[in-house]
């Protein structure tokens, strides 16, 4: 928006220089001007939703602008507008900006309207303000641009749309992934619950009949509970994909990507440095550190220019796990920001934690992720 503010600032000062050097009329101009820069101004430090108000207001000041040149005689004449007064280009630029932004922005309704006064404007001006010889030129000139502020506006729209759609299909894919992991490791508890509860009904025979009826219980419950999480779980994963129920990634998963060879394929080595916390870390937060882990080092061996080496560094202290993966690259080929970057923030996001990536100032990229997490205690079971 500074960008567009010393435009139309610089687009203004044109408009006055040209009504004193070759018009001989500032006025008409300079009003229109002022009139749409502070449509403009509202629109920019307001809610998103008077962007199509402003667009609205600054076209009826245009109009006005117009209505007000054609009931009042001049007496100078210019090349282009004869007795009339040529629209400043600050008005204009700035009309056009308003259009383009409320297309791009509001609802259909919205659009539409913004669409339909920014047209009023033009035949406004060819109707009121052009009592010259060019009319012909004029109505091509400001048609044209007229098709090009509404092309321009939708475009933006749908590319907009596209991004929208494209994020809510890396959620999905994210939400779905934590599914898979949530079955893999609560089942994997839930059952050794039931397992437990059986065999503890082979000696219930020593205890009274009301530990018996609890021990039913206990088989009955965790039974029920493990039914309705795959059925939840089930349903999470929408089985029209086929999506697997993978085996959640653990701590031995982060150590075998070190771990494994990457001559043959001429990749970069990955060094890992693993906090001895870390292994008592629910499955379901290292799953996510695997997956985010992964995907980092795959930006990595994908992006880095002149690398040697990729280094991840997993950590656990004050309730949180962090991940660092970085390489000692001298550059980025480019910016990875597609969707590999958005899925691991979704990821990080979905699990209440926070995600960061960018250069190095030495070189390089960086990836860090802070999940919260409940440590067991020491000699617990994980």
């Amino acid at each position: 928006m500074a960008v567009a503010a010393a435009g139309l600032g610089f687009l203004l000062l044109l408009d006055v220089v040209l009504g004193v050097k070759v018009f001989d009329v500032v006025l008409p101009a300079l009003v229109g001007d002022l009139a749409v820069i502070g449509a403009v101004a509202v629109a920019v430090t307001a809610p998103p939703r008077t962007i199509q108000i402003g667009a609205v207001v600054g076209s009826a000041a245009s109009v006005a602008v117009s209505l007000a040149v054609y009931v009042t005689t001049s007496d100078t004449r210019s090349l282009m507008m004869g007795f009339g007064a040529w629209p400043g280009f600050a008005e204009l630029a700035g009309l056009a900006l308003l259009t383009a932004w409320s297309v791009r922005s509001s609802s259909r309704n919205g659009a539409i309207t913004a669409i339909s006064a920014f047209g009023i404007v033009m035949l406004a001006i060819i109707q009121w303000r052009n009592k010259g010889t060019y009319s012909e030129v004029l109505t091509l000139a400001l048609g044209t641009a007229w098709a090009a502020v509404v092309a321009a506006g939708w475009y933006l729209r749908i590319l907009d749309a596209r991004q929208r759609q494209q994020a809510q299909e890396v959620r999905h894919q994210e939400r779905l992934a934590i599914a898979r992991e949530l079955h893999d490791v609560v089942a994997h508890h839930v059952t050794g619950i039931v397992v437990q509860a059986q065999a503890a009904q082979l000696v219930a025979a020593e205890h009274p009949d009301a530990a018996q009826r609890a021990l039913d219980r206990i088989v009955r419950a965790g039974g029920d509970a493990l039914a309705a999480m795959r059925s939840m779980v089930g349903a999470l994963r929408d089985e029209s994909t086929d999506a697997e129920l993978d085996p959640a990634a653990s701590i031995d998963a982060l150590r075998a990507m070190a771990n494994m060879s990457v001559t043959d394929r001429h990749e970069l080595p990955v060094r890992l440095a693993v906090d001895a916390r870390t292994e008592a870390v629910p499955g379901t937060v290292i799953a996510s550190i695997h997956r985010i882990d992964r995907e980092a080092v795959t930006n990595a061996r994908r992006h880095s220019v002149g690398a040697t080496n990729i280094d991840i560094d997993v950590r656990c202290g004050d309730g949180v796990v962090l991940l660092l993966v970085t390489n000692d690259g001298g550059q980025v080929s480019r910016s990875p920001g597609g969707f590999g970057l958005r899925g691991m923030a979704e990821r990080a996001a979905a699990m209440g934690g926070e995600f960061d990536a960018g250069p190095l100032p030495t070189g390089g990229w960086r990836v860090a992720a802070r999940l919260p997490v409940t440590v067991a205690s020491e000699g617990a079971q994980p």
